[in-house]
């Protein structure tokens, strides 16, 4: 397996794939003690593995272009800007050497919608339904760090959209179900329960034809007429 990329990987922690994240939880869990001080006081809602590499997925990413045979990301998409989500699959897109694989994984609003037309969500429950807002809780310290461990969303997406979108960043991209993928690896980094009520687009980088080989099958094509 070459450079595998699981962005915004949370609590899932991929074998052979490189793990990336940048919450505040993934950057306190580099410094010694972090972990028995979080387990007294509850600050994060799980322990963030010290082997998560840090990287800010709003900036350019550090890996060099077509170095990646493929990238996963998670329920990580929908909590950037519209801008900034344009800019981290355009990053992806680079990243990506041609004929490798990118899978995206986010809340589908189609679904939230019907479920609120259906009843199923009462309408002074819809906003929060969508996470756009921060949780409240009664721990005064939670509720001051809020801003810093929780990450509502910004953008939301259904399925039309979301290929659409990576279609235009130049990506071949089509929906996909659950663990259906040609990426090898994925059951490692996919979670059940983190596809269901979820938008999933799978998309491939073109193979490109080097510029020599293009200038010659332009000289046999133009030979022929």
């Amino acid at each position: 397996m070459g450079l595998v990329l699981n962005l915004g990987c949370g609590s899932q922690i991929g074998d052979g794939w490189v793990n990336v994240d940048y919450a505040l939880g993934a950057r306190l869990a580099k410094l010694p003690l972090f972990g028995s001080i979080n387990q007294r006081l509850k600050i994060f809602k799980f322990d963030w593995d010290d082997r998560i590499y840090l990287h800010d997925l709003t900036k350019p990413f550090p890996w060099a272009t077509g170095s990646a045979d493929a990238v996963y990301s998670s329920h990580t998409l929908e909590h950037l800007s519209r801008e900034d989500g344009r800019r981290f699959l355009r990053e992806c897109h680079r990243v990506l050497r041609p004929g490798g694989r990118i899978r995206i994984v986010v809340p589908d609003l189609r679904e939230a919608v019907e479920a609120y037309l259906a009843g199923r969500v009462q309408a002074d429950d819809f906003v929060e339904s969508l996470g756009v807002l921060y949780i409240p809780s009664p721990n005064p310290i939670k509720r001051k760090l809020a801003p810093f461990v929780q990450f509502p969303h910004k953008c939301m997406y259904d399925t039309p959209r979301l290929v659409a979108v990576m279609r235009e960043i130049g990506f071949d991209a089509e929906p996909r179900r659950p663990f259906d993928s040609g990426i090898a690896g994925l059951e490692r980094v996919e979670l059940e329960d983190r596809t269901r009520g979820a938008v999933i687009v799978e998309g491939v980088k073109p193979q490109r034809l080097e510029t020599g080989r293009m200038s010659d099958l332009r000289t046999v094509t133009s030979g022929k007429r």
